[in-house]
């Protein structure tokens, strides 16, 4: 499961209601987030919305959303996909429910979006692929990155339904940063050859008519939701002379496909987000040795080891000129990316 958002009906109180707009003030007035303890646990709340939700609190482990109208659920739930890799969607749905009520007293979840995926490797899949697919839906785009296929979509997702991602997940990760994936992925991966994810996104809508709507009842049914998916809505089939595609056999990278068992895994927390940092870490490093290169040039320096007494120099005038320590720096942005 790479997203299970949910959503709660709950009672949001007076009180609760108060301390949010005051925060939110703050957040407004100085245009940056601000700590806020909800059901024991500091976050941190936004100086904008989250969508059609007012009050918008971000956590390392992801963002709730809450609201006082009666239209909408009054709270909304985004665990991050590093969160959910971590701890496993169940611990994941308990671990925010179990805040949630201390908040707000009883909370009654339900789901409102599944993304379901496998990844494969030896599958070369190209843009004329698209012939071969029979999908329930009739939406087809295809994806580039820098002007090399990357995929291809099947239906809308704005159709509040389903749709799926066929795409190369070596490159996203390297972009994302999320490089812990390789070593999830283990001894079964070839550096040589890419991963192809085939992903699946289930709207509410589209779980409602599976007639499973509470986190357990949606776990629950992952397996059955995922044949349905890859028999009944698409499927890569291989080409005859048959003018009628639904009686093409069934390609032998789909039938692997088909086969995929969707598990609830947890790869540990220090895993999957010190594997993304490490990833992060990696994207900047182009333009930080660039920068520590050109620094070095202007003091002087022939090496690293030259450069790091006027870096420390440097840093300790900047930090005195603007009034804010590098320690203060390190932990807002800890703070604002979101870091354990």
């Amino acid at each position: 499961m790479d997203a299970l958002y949910l959503s709660g009906r709950a009672v949001i109180s007076a009180d609760l209601e108060s301390a949010l707009n005051e925060a939110r003030v703050i957040a407004e007035e100085t245009d940056d987030s601000v700590p806020f303890v909800l059901g024991g646990v500091e976050m941190q709340l936004q100086p904008r919305a989250f969508g059609k939700y007012r009050f918008s609190l971000d956590h390392p482990f992801g963002r709730v959303g809450i609201t006082a109208s009666q239209s909408l659920p009054a709270i909304r739930v985004q665990p991050r996909a590093e969160f959910l890799h971590g701890v496993g969607p169940r611990a994941a749905v308990q671990w925010f429910a179990q805040h949630l009520e201390n908040a707000c007293g009883p909370v009654l979840l339900t789901v409102s979006r599944l993304d379901l995926f496998a990844d494969f490797q030896g599958w070369s899949l190209n843009g004329d692929d698209r012939r071969d697919f029979l999908c329930r839906a009739t939406d087809l785009g295809l994806h580039e990155a820098s002007d090399e296929f990357n995929g291809l979509q099947f239906g809308k997702r704005t159709s509040g339904t389903i749709s799926a991602r066929l795409y190369d997940k070596t490159i996203e990760s390297a972009k994302t940063g999320s490089l812990y994936w390789k070593d999830i992925w283990g001894d079964n991966y070839d550096p040589d050859q890419s991963v192809v994810r085939v992903e699946f996104e289930l709207a509410r809508d589209a779980l409602h008519q599976f007639d499973v709507n509470r986190p357990d009842e949606v776990l629950d049914a992952t397996g059955s939701l995922w044949t349905h998916l890859t028999t009944q809505w698409l499927t890569h089939r291989t080409t005859t002379d048959d003018q009628n595609k639904s009686r093409w056999p069934i390609s032998g990278e789909w039938q692997c496909v088909q086969r995929a068992r969707i598990a609830e895994n947890n790869y540990g927390i220090s895993r999957t987000y010190g594997g993304k940092s490490l990833g992060q870490i990696w994207n900047i490093l182009p333009a930080l040795t660039g920068y520590l290169a050109n620094f070095g040039a202007l003091t002087h320096s022939e090496s690293f080891a030259d450069l790091v007494p006027h870096l420390s120099n440097f840093l300790a005038q900047y930090a005195e000129h603007t009034d804010t320590t590098m320690r203060e720096r390190i932990a807002d942005k800890r703070r604002k990316n979101g870091l354990l």
